[in-house]
């Protein structure tokens, strides 16, 4: 599901001008160039705004957006962290 609306913010958003189905969980987003630089803050933003997360800065590098499945796998990092309890000290 995380997924499907990734794909969409990359063709509503960023106006992705490919085929839908060439969007596919392992399509090189960087590489292709369906990503640039403003692109990639407008996608970290939407992420943020969306699901209710912080990204830090650190995690802004290319592995994290690379693909698809690497920002779907960056957003179940977040959700994993985000419910785990606080650790006691």
């Amino acid at each position: 599901m995380d997924a499907e609306r990734i794909r969409d913010f990359l063709v509503e958003d960023l106006h992705f001008g490919g085929s839908r189905s060439e969007l596919t969980g392992d399509f090189p987003l960087i590489e292709a160039r369906v990503i640039d630089s403003m692109g990639l803050l407008r996608l970290v933003a939407w992420l943020e705004s969306t699901f209710g997360i912080e990204i830090a800065d650190a995690e802004v590098v290319p592995v994290n957006f690379s693909t698809i499945d690497a920002i779907a796998s960056l957003l179940g990092s977040k959700a994993t962290e985000h419910q785990s309890p606080p650790r006691q000290a």
